[in-house]
């Protein structure tokens, strides 16, 4: 079993927790802490103590992707957390912004200085040991949110849409099953699972936990009811469950609950998962 804390989450399970648009969890894993984003500012930190839990003792920082609602967090952590690794599949200098009405908002990291040394750039899949993966998705002959189309990213000097290549997918071994962490899932989650289930064959993928970017936070407003069809469909036919918050919004979470029943659950602020 691996123990979760939902650190920073849009909702919480009570008021003593501090929430916020964003997401940030504590993974208890074998004899290593894991941490998969800062939330958007230093609620995380809050919440963790709180919790009795030392984020100065993480071993393993994953940025999910280069937005602030997962990054922004990031110096608060690394003022009190020396030594752990911090890495991100992305150039920290990359540029990224959501459009709202005719202005390109700047979401992206933001870094200071002095730690820019800490954080480890990668470009492709990162093993740790033989059961810790961090990997690039190489799968899209699946659908993806419309809601990808109001983000964004400077490439060549022009802004374009963003093609989610910075986005990694955590995935943590755990008697020979695996348990996969997507915190946005920008790139679809049945191409996600099928980029793990290609670069880690012949292992059952027991859950999938993060959003599904179902909400758009700045709009207000929710994806189709086509689409979650075509998501409860997939889900339908896979043997995991799914753990989810954040960007997937209360709406879309309860539309595909009464079809999913128990396959599918909700994340909040404060709470602990033993899956």
């Amino acid at each position: 079993m691996v123990k979760i804390n939902v650190l920073l989450e849009n909702c919480s399970i009570d008021s003593q927790y501090k929430s916020n648009h964003g997401l940030s969890l504590f993974i208890e894993y074998e004899d290593k802490n894991i941490l998969l984003d800062v939330g958007p500012d230093i609620n995380f930190l809050q919440n963790a103590k709180i919790k009795n839990i030392d984020l100065s003792n993480v071993n393993y920082l994953f940025l999910s992707h280069n937005h602030r609602d997962h990054t922004g967090g990031i110096n608060d952590f690394l003022e009190i957390n020396n030594a752990g690794h911090v890495y991100i599949m992305d150039k920290i200098d990359s540029k990224y912004y959501k459009k709202f009405l005719f202005f390109n908002i700047p979401i992206g990291l933001k870094l200071a200085g002095k730690y820019r040394p800490r954080i480890t750039q990668i470009a492709g899949d990162l093993i740790i040991g033989d059961k810790i993966f961090f990997l690039k998705n190489t799968v899209s002959e699946y659908k993806k949110s419309n809601f990808n189309k109001k983000l964004y990213k400077r490439h060549n000097g022009k802004i374009v849409n963003d093609s989610f290549d910075h986005e990694g997918i955590l995935v943590l071994e755990d008697n020979n099953e695996l348990l996969v962490f997507n915190s946005c899932s920008h790139n679809g989650i049945f191409n996600i699972i099928d980029t793990v289930k290609a670069k880690i064959p012949n292992k059952k993928i027991r859950c999938y936990v993060g959003g599904l970017h179902l909400y758009n936070h700045t709009a207000k407003n929710n994806n189709s009811n086509e689409y979650l069809d075509y998501l409860i469909k997939g889900l339908e036919e896979m043997d995991m469950v799914v753990y989810t918050g954040h960007c997937t919004g209360k709406y879309a979470l309860n539309y595909m609950k009464t079809q999913l029943g128990e396959k599918i659950q909700e994340i909040n602020t404060g709470l602990e998962l033993s899956i």
